[in-house]
């Protein structure tokens, strides 16, 4: 049995996708995404109306389908070590499928009413990660980590995973690092960043 060939609006916001990311909301124009598409300006009109309401069309689906469900990790029922390990799992194997997401998605939030930040917004990606500051609060009460701020830990975690990818140019030419390369760095620090988040937790403790 053969799979149906996409449609043409499957293949308009996969087209809308890759340009988005490539270029920007601004730069990527209805005409590049039809081309890229192979099909014409009026069909992505037809199927969207304006390119705004096709960057609100991808970016729901694919923060629905990705980016949500890793961020709600931190809310997960899971015991803090294992969350911290399989968050950084999952976002670096998310930004290793697109390692210029966050380049894109920094790029587009400039300003709150951003049609990136609607997009995050409406997909459900802003939600303050309440389970996770609650656990942190438990775990602190108990002796097991010294008391912390849970939106420094959140930043700090964000931080050390997407850092690489954002740098991602300058640590390849500076280390001489192939994709290849790359790709076993960002896998090595699936260990050594719930690692320093863990250290950082257990500081200071008997």
């Amino acid at each position: 049995m053969t799979r149906n060939a996409p449609s043409t609006e499957d293949k308009i916001k996969e087209a809308a996708r890759k340009l988005f990311v490539e270029k920007g909301f601004g730069s990527a124009t209805t005409r590049d995404i039809a081309e890229c598409a192979e099909t014409n300006v009026a069909l992505v009109n037809y199927y969207f109306r304006s390119k705004e309401n096709l960057f609100q069309a991808v970016f729901q689906e694919s923060f629905a389908q990705t980016f949500v469900p890793i961020a709600g990790i931190l809310n997960d029922d899971l015991p803090l070590e294992v969350k911290i390990y399989k968050f950084v799992d999952q976002i670096t194997d998310l930004l290793k499928r697109a390692p210029m997401l966050p380049i894109f998605i920094l790029s587009e939030m400039r300003g709150e009413h951003a049609p990136m930040c609607q997009a995050m917004q409406q997909a459900g990606a802003m939600q303050p990660a309440d389970g996770f500051r609650k656990q942190l609060e438990e775990e602190a009460a108990k002796g097991h980590i010294r008391p912390v701020d849970a939106r420094q830990v959140e930043a700090n975690l964000m931080a050390l995973v997407l850092f690489p990818f954002l740098g991602m140019n300058i640590l390849k030419m500076k280390h001489q690092m192939s994709d290849e390369d790359f790709s076993k760095f960002v896998d090595e620090r699936k260990k050594v960043v719930p690692e320093t988040i863990l250290a950082y937790l257990r500081s200071g403790l008997v």
